[in-house]
């Protein structure tokens, strides 16, 4: 079985948090491939490739309005294999769930009173194969008070998505390699948070790692729903 973490944060560098430090302990792991995330905001440096584990191009963007997130993904979109939009603004949650080139939706209830989700975002995530991730650092490095807030808000989007069939990725989030996780490690939590073992077990391993196989597919053949990629750039 193939374990994949598609949201890991690196410096892109030589040194403990650099990519080869952070692909060393995914395989030590037992993880297949990690998720090496860019903010859209920062130069799209090359990410390098590590013999023994797969090395994921993921993107996450963060944007103020729904305009703002469309035009980000349109841009990227074919640049990267993963499309991630940092959430937490319903009309931005909507817009990524209601976006057929978004991979992952990342933390819908962050900075909310509410989930952040309701069955018009869910729906429309199953039908555009948008993602909801579970993001375990995000509950362990979340204050005590806001820590049952969090996590009730996740079993409650785990259970909307899981009640429309829409995909959930359960990533680690780690900002160094003593954060990252064992994907029977990742799937427990997604297990505690409500889905059932045989789908928590994919969360972690085969709907990212179809997530991904899917993509390059799509990006190798340069053509994308309502975007066909030319030489240097993306033309809607």
């Amino acid at each position: 079985m193939q374990f994949y973490d598609l949201h890991v944060h690196s410096t892109l560098s030589i040194g403990e948090d650099g990519v080869e430090e952070m692909a060393g302990m995914a395989r030590r792991l037992g993880l297949s491939g990690i998720g090496v995330v860019r903010y859209y905001s920062e130069k799209m440096q090359p990410i390098p490739k590590i013999e023994g584990i797969d090395i994921v191009s993921s993107v996450i963007i963060k944007a103020q309005t729904p305009e703002a997130v469309k035009k980000a993904v349109s841009d990227v979109r074919g640049r990267c294999d993963i499309v991630m939009v940092h959430g937490g603004d319903y009309g931005i949650n909507r817009s990524a769930c209601e976006n057929p080139m978004v991979d992952v939706l990342c933390h819908p209830e962050l900075g909310r009173r509410d989930s952040g989700l309701d069955h018009v975002c869910a729906k429309a995530a199953k039908e555009n194969g948008v993602a909801l991730e579970i993001n375990f650092r995000e509950m362990v490095e979340s204050h005590k008070r806001s820590r049952s807030f969090i996590m009730s808000s996740m079993k409650r989007n785990v259970r909307l998505f899981s009640k429309y069939d829409a995909g959930i990725v359960v990533t680690s989030s780690a900002v160094t390699k003593w954060g990252m996780r064992a994907g029977r490690e990742l799937a427990s939590v997604a297990n505690l948070l409500g889905m059932e073992l045989g789908k928590a077990i994919e969360a972690a391993s085969s709907v990212p790692e179809g997530m991904v196989r899917t993509n390059r597919e799509k990006i190798a053949g340069r053509r994308w729903e309502g975007v066909y990629m030319q030489e240097g750039g993306a033309n809607a």
